[in-house]
């Protein structure tokens, strides 16, 4: 352990450890004063001696001659091969220290205690190349003694280095027994037998104690010492530690045991071990009252738990314990529930498979691991099992907490299915469909087999909607995918994209004809009538066809080239199929064209903000207003966002129009009564960059508005790429006050890990379940599964899309939080909200 070089070295007070007179403090001063004058000396000349071929001063021009009174206090010290050092000279005091003759010797043949300081310091001083001053200690019959130990490094004249090493007792010493009794808060006892009548051992006298022993039996030590047992603690014997302690006294042996003391503070427990030796008994004393009554709260905690629990042995697997819950959730007696083994509670299939893991160590919290158990009426279940060691009756068990997920797994397998598939009409959606054609085009790349995507089109779809409503539309699309099943092979994959947008992938084709065939086949099958609740209904079918590898080496580039293909093909009079072909570029200048509109149109000031209102279910008051933009364009008119906001969010436009949103929405919603919220919409592309946090909180200051009036609607396409970063985000714009929602829960990427990520305040249900939830059980299902999980988290849901009484009234009945639809209101400018709330409020 180096110290700081010598100069910075202070001289040192002499410790008292007798009583002295002023002649004896007076002495021990003035050796005190010469010993640091003798090191002094021997520092000054170390520092004035010349330096000769490098930085150390000879041992010859530093210390031959000039050590004085101080030469007993030193020793010599020339380095050996390989790392070793021997003693060339060394003086009488320094002799005492090591206790042996030292010149002569190799330093690691001296006695330990003096061999490791030593070394620690030469090594030191080496790599230092000045004075290093240290304190060492040698530990003589039970005495420790302190002192100073200071090694010079020096050249020699014939090459190498030595090494001068001074030596110095301290006044002060202590006992090691004093250091040990001091060094713990744990009591510590020397006890001494006493003898009744009969001569036999009955009572000790506390003949030393230390001060966590006092404190433990909240006494001072002059009240302890030179006591009897018996006397200082008249209930000990009723406790039994007394007779124990006669015991290890009489056998020589050692003894750990517990006892319980019913003192003046209430009801306390000790643990002492004891051991006997040369006729006294000494112990060490621990308070465990806080472990017992730890131990006391966890049986209570254990009994009562709601949750089923058993305490097993870790070896045998064998129950320890079960608490009622358990008895309870399995439907064993407790006389049957003891006798079984852990895994006895798995399939016979599955007990190999677990039963190292449930033994090998703890099952950590937050684990998907889902085992199959089975309950005493033969039922199977699912359940998480988490495991901690405990220790139970003195013995090491596990206690293992079962949380019985069944039901939670339907929720989520049916969350997990809605989240890859359509829910109207049960095909894999947009985000299935591309990872399905990510994987078929590496089977492309492996095995050279072409594939193909045909993206395909209903023709007069929209005819249909606007002439027999969305119900009949919706049952239309359900025959539409029932047909499109029906028509491919199993090889085959289809998929609704959206609206009346599908597409399939075409697998191991064996000539680029058989695409073209394939579309023929599909546009007839869709092309015959249907039958919509009575009602006759013809349409037809458009299909673009995007080949793999040829038209595209990615997933969305052979996805656009297909729908480039498909928009060739409405234009040239729809019922027929094309090819991709690569001069398609009649829509990309169309792009391009609007893409320069849209430029232009946030420098020209043509774009405004509509609002729709939120009305609540149980007030039936307007709560707040979603902003929904809108472009007005000169020759255009009102552009549908839907052409406009995904060729923004290409282009990076959405960024400063988004800002724009945010502080018009603001500062507009500041005019509203204090109550009101406004929501705004944000793109995942405004997340990028990490400037989003700042933009909201100055469209907020400047505004003036409360930032829990804002609410920020994500989709979980936020949360698909980086959403790591993301998720970071939306915890910094919560810490401004915002509240945050998830929008068209269901209808892209909905899943309950995203729910677990982030803890939103809101999810919007799609207008898309809400349409035909009267009269589709399915969609009602979903509706009830949506909001319950919302409740159960404690996330409030807005649903979309209400048209019908009936829907507002059922959706009140399922417990939806906020409606917003056209039967509550149409979206309108900022200037028309003050009519609204005055009409509603009458």
């Amino acid at each position: 352990m180096p110290g700081s070089s010598l100069p910075q070295v202070p001289a040192e007070k002499v410790s008292e450890l007798v009583e002295e007179t002023p002649l004896q403090k007076a002495f021990a001063t003035f050796l005190e004063e010469q010993a640091t004058l003798d090191l002094k000396v021997l520092q000054r000349h170390w520092q004035a001696a010349p330096r000769r071929h490098g930085a150390l001063p000879l041992y010859e021009d530093a210390v031959l001659g000039r050590t004085g009174r101080a030469a007993a206090n030193t020793a010599l010290v020339r380095p050996l091969s390989g790392g070793r050092y021997e003693i060339a000279l060394s003086g009488a005091t320094f002799n005492d220290w090591v206790d042996i003759e030292a010149a002569g010797r190799d330093i690691s043949t001296l006695p330990p205690d003096c061999a490791h300081a030593l070394l620690d310091a030469i090594e030191e001083a080496m790599r230092a190349r000045h004075p290093i001053h240290m304190r060492a200690f040698s530990v003589r019959n039970g005495v420790v003694k302190p002192y100073d130990l200071v090694v010079f490094p020096l050249a020699n004249r014939w090459g190498g280095l030595l090494l001068l090493a001074y030596v110095r007792a301290r006044e002060e010493q202590f006992g090691m027994v004093d250091a040990i009794f001091a060094s713990t808060t744990g009591g510590l006892l020397a006890l001494s037998p006493t003898k009744n009548q009969d001569g036999l051992t009955d009572d000790f006298r506390v003949i030393a104690v230390n001060q966590g022993g006092a404190d433990l039996v909240l006494r001072e030590i002059a009240e302890l010492q030179w006591q009897l047992l018996s006397d200082l603690f008249p209930q000990l014997r009723g406790t039994g530690a007394l007779d124990k302690l006669v015991a290890v006294h009489n056998s020589g042996q050692a003894a750990e045991f517990d006892f319980v003391y019913p003192g003046e503070t209430g009801v306390r427990h000790f643990s002492m071990r004891a051991a006997a030796m040369n006729g006294l008994v000494s112990a060490s004393l621990f308070d465990i009252t806080e472990i017992r009554n730890r131990e006391e709260s966890f049986k209570l905690l254990f009994q009562d738990s709601p949750l089923p629990m058993v305490v097993y042995d870790p070896q045998t697997l064998g129950m320890r314990d079960v608490n009622l819950a358990a008895i309870a959730h399995y439907g064993y007696d407790r006389e049957r529930f003891l006798n079984l083994m852990l895994h006895d509670l798995l399939p016979e299939d599955d007990r190999s498979s677990v039963r190292t893991v449930f033994a090998s160590g703890p099952l950590e919290a937050g684990t998907d691991e889902v085992w199959r158990q089975i309950k005493a009426d033969g039922s199977l279940i699912e359940a998480r099992v988490f495991s901690r060691q405990v220790d139970f009756h003195g013995l090491p068990a596990r206690l293992a907490v079962i949380v019985d997920v069944t039901e939670q797994r339907k929720i989520e397998a049916r969350v997990s299915f809605m989240a890859h598939h359509d829910a109207l009409t049960g095909l894999p959606n947009r985000v299935l469909f591309l990872d399905e054609l990510r994987r078929a085009l590496s089977r492309v790349h492996r095995q050279g087999q072409p594939a193909a995507i045909l993206c395909i089109d209903l023709d007069c779809f929209k005819d249909v909607n606007d002439t027999f409503g969305h119900p009949v539309g919706d049952v239309l699309l359900q025959q539409v995918s029932d047909r499109l099943r029906a028509a491919l092979r199993d090889n085959d994959l289809v998929a609704r994209l959206g609206g009346d947008e599908f597409s399939v992938i075409q697998r191991d084709l064996a000539d680029a004809g058989e695409a073209g065939q394939l579309a023929e086949r599909l546009i007839d099958v869709l092309s015959k009538p249907y039958d919509l609740k009575g009602q006759q209904v013809v349409i037809g079918a458009s299909v673009g066809i995007a080949l793999a590898p040829t038209d595209g080496e990615s997933a969305d580039d052979l996805l656009k080239n297909a729908d480039m293909a498909l928009y060739r093909a409405k234009d040239e009079g729809r019922g027929v199929f094309r090819y991709f072909q690569s001069e398609m570029d009649a829509r990309m200048k169309a792009r391009r064209q609007l893409e320069m509109e849209l430029r232009a149109a946030l420098i020209m000031g043509e774009f405004e903000l509509y609002y729709q209102p939120f009305v609540s279910t149980e007030t039936n008051a307007v709560t707040g207003f979603e902003a929904l933009l809108r472009w007005k364009h000169p020759q255009r008119g009102m552009v549908s966002p839907l052409e406009f906001i995904p060729l923004a969010e290409e282009i990076g436009l959405i960024t400063p129009i988004g800002e724009w949103v945010l502080r018009k929405a603001c500062a507009e919603a500041a005019t509203w009564p204090i109550h009101m919220r406004v929501a705004v919409n944000l793109s995942a592309v405004q997340f990028r960059g990490h400037k989003l946090t700042p933009v909201v909180a100055s469209a907020l200051a400047s505004a003036g508005l409360r930032p829990d009036r804002l609410e920020l609607e994500i989709t979980e396409s936020v949360l698909l790429r980086d959403s790591q970063a993301n998720i970071t985000t939306l915890h910094q714009l919560r810490e401004l006050g915002v509240r945050i929602s998830m929008d068209d829960f269901g209808t892209g990427y909905s899943s309950l890990s995203y729910l677990r990520s982030f803890p939103f305040d809101k999810i919007k249900i799609d207008q898309s379940f809400v349409r035909d939830m009267a009269a589709n059980s399915g969609d009602a299902a979903i509706v009830r599964a949506v909001t319950g999980l919302g409740a159960s988290l404690g996330i409030s849901t807005t649903a979309e899309g209400v048209e019908t009484l009936a829907q507002l009234e059922q959706l009140r009945a399922e417990g939806c939080t906020e409606v917003q639809g056209y039967f509550l209101g149409r979206p309108m400018p900022s200037s028309d909200i003050p009519a609204l709330l005055a009409a509603r409020t009458d």
